[in-house]
């Protein structure tokens, strides 16, 4: 990681953490003191975070940060560092909320949309998926397979959230799993479009359950 990635790591989680809570001024020299970097690598960091709507900066006032509202929700660095903050629970929440909401209307559409491209790449994913030996390359075909199904929808804005319902992934391999996802599959191929979505309804219902959490 380069210090400049590593800068905007760093001010990242701590902004999440409310160590740099909202409102609170970034003054550069600190930051330059604190990362032993120039001047012009905490301007870049600056500007990384400020298009991920996590500071803004204005002309004779200053750096300063900016609330939870305000922040990129489907950037991934902005899911990565709230899921490892204190707001995980909620965080992990929201996106399989987010998730159960989606993902079975861009399998409806996938089974319409049916771009011979976008199909052979969801068609290869879930043979790696069903390959897979272990674990991590289970989950790895799991985020190629989920990603390729949002994008064979169609609709860019929805092939966008693949981010955040890559991040609420969580399945491994066990009874039931590769053969939900396999119902899946078929019915997209089979251009039934009722079934997709319904047959992702039963994938989430066996990997990621709609548990209500309570929250603060």
């Amino acid at each position: 990681m380069t210090r400049h990635a590593r800068i905007v790591d760093e001010l990242g989680r701590l902004i999440v953490s409310g160590a740099f809570g909202a409102g609170r001024p970034i003054v550069p020299e600190d930051i330059g003191r604190r990362f032993s970097a120039s001047r012009t690598v905490v301007r870049e960091a600056l500007r990384v975070l400020e298009a991920k709507g996590m500071v803004v900066a204005r002309p004779r006032v200053g750096t300063w940060t900016r609330p939870p509202e305000h922040w990129d929700a489907i950037d991934p660095d902005v899911i990565a560092w709230r899921a490892g903050g204190p707001e995980r629970v909620r965080q992990l929440a929201d996106l399989r909320e987010l998730r159960r909401a989606i993902e079975p209307q861009a399998a409806g559409m996938a089974a319409w949309h049916r771009r011979p491209d976008e199909l052979a790449v969801l068609v290869a994913a879930h043979g790696l998926l069903e390959d897979a030996a272990d674990v991590r390359a289970f989950r790895e075909a799991d985020r190629a397979f989920h990603t390729a199904l949002l994008r064979a929808s169609g609709n860019p804005l929805i092939a966008r959230l693949h981010v955040p319902v890559v991040a609420a992934l969580d399945e491994v391999p066990g009874d039931g799993v590769r053969s939900a996802h396999s119902l899946v599959l078929a019915a997209v191929l089979g251009k039934d479009a009722d079934e997709a979505e319904s047959a992702t309804r039963r994938l989430l219902d066996i990997v990621a359950p709609d548990r209500r959490v309570s929250l603060p």
